[in-house]
């Protein structure tokens, strides 16, 4: 991949509609022994060993509030205790680099949420709710400084100490894991050395480990899917990492005693690339339009339905020429002029 493409599209995916994250750690994390995989490594001993891990599987429903998304990725888990209780477990990854104060705010309101729409699901007669452990996956570059027990926000004199809320969640912080610690499981491990060393020069580095790992897995189902999934991720979110280091490594790796990679080997970055170029163009021109739709609003006010819907058709080119005409445009008609008609 050229260089001056892959900073083009670095740039189309710096504020992206969909955040490469996201996808990648519900891809990875959905599966239930990753997730499981993850739990070990990130919950105490103590609670680890009233839950049934092998009863866990995901739940759906996601509860982060959209403007929260390009910067959280949430997937909720049920499972039960040693005793068949259920319970709840909600991973929330932190996508930022750096810490979210409000973040125990944020999960309190969506720990509300989830036993609500628990409840929903029950055939009525219950009183009281299953326990929810709220988890935190960090994976930035800064120390995480932020409370990890909602009271650690409130700013509460004695006198008011019986209305103090407490609500904890535990923080799983990867810049403070031991590589040697991780799990042995492919999927969590390569997907847990992706999320630490993906904001790091490092990255060149750990590119080697996470594809001889990939390149070790079994034939199972949907492993040319995830193999996929974790190379796109790559090529999109680690800035550190060029494409041909990439594509070498994959090479490297996927040749000998491979019976599907030997052909495909230097065509899955490629894939890779040309898909993360198609999505990138289009999130460039989704993201060209809010920000004209903004501009013309500040302009002109609430827009008719007919120049919403010819903002909705556009295409690159138009976006681009209906922002040059704004700058002396005296009205809307006259950014959505018709040239044809002249």
């Amino acid at each position: 991949m050229p260089e001056v493409l892959l900073r083009y599209y670095n740039a189309l995916v710096a504020t992206p509609v969909v955040s490469p994250h996201d996808r990648f750690c519900k891809e990875s994390f959905s599966r239930p022994e990753a997730a499981a995989d993850l739990l070990r490594c990130a919950l105490p001993m103590a609670m680890l060993e009233s839950l049934d891990l092998t009863a866990l599987k995901p739940a759906k429903g996601s509860f982060v509030d959209p403007k929260l998304r390009e910067h959280h990725t949430d997937l909720l888990f049920e499972t039960v205790t040693l005793r068949g209780s259920p319970v709840l477990v909600y991973l929330l990854v932190e996508h930022k680099s750096s810490t979210e104060w409000w973040v125990a705010l944020d999960l309190l309101r969506y720990a509300g949420e989830i036993w609500r729409d628990w409840l929903k699901r029950q055939e009525g007669g219950v009183r009281q709710l299953p326990p929810l452990i709220p988890l935190v996956l960090y994976h930035g570059m800064d120390r995480w400084t932020a409370p990890t027990d909602i009271a650690g926000l409130v700013d509460t004199p004695a006198t008011l100490a019986r209305y103090q809320p407490h609500f904890l969640y535990e923080l799983f912080d990867l810049s403070k894991v031991v590589d040697t610690t991780l799990p042995a499981g492919v999927v969590s491990r390569v997907a847990l050395l992706a999320l630490k060393y993906i904001f790091r020069p490092e990255m060149q580095d750990r590119v080697v480990e996470i594809v001889a790992t990939l390149q070790q897995w079994n034939e199972t189902p949907g492993r040319l899917a995830y193999i996929r999934t974790v190379l796109d991720y790559l090529i999109v979110a680690a800035s550190e990492l060029q494409a041909e280091q990439l594509r070498q490594v994959v090479n490297d790796h996927f040749t000998e005693g491979e019976k599907v990679m030997p052909t495909i080997a230097e065509q899955l970055v490629q894939e890779c690339v040309q898909q993360g170029i198609q999505q990138g163009i289009q999130q460039g021109i989704q993201l060209g339009k809010r920000m004209l739709d903004r501009q013309l609003r500040h302009r002109f006010g609430e827009l008719p339905a007919w120049a919403v819907d010819r903002l909705a058709g556009a295409n690159a080119d138009e976006v681009e020429k209906y922002a040059d005409r704004l700058l002396d445009a005296s009205s809307l008609a006259s950014v959505f002029r018709n040239e044809e008609a002249h």
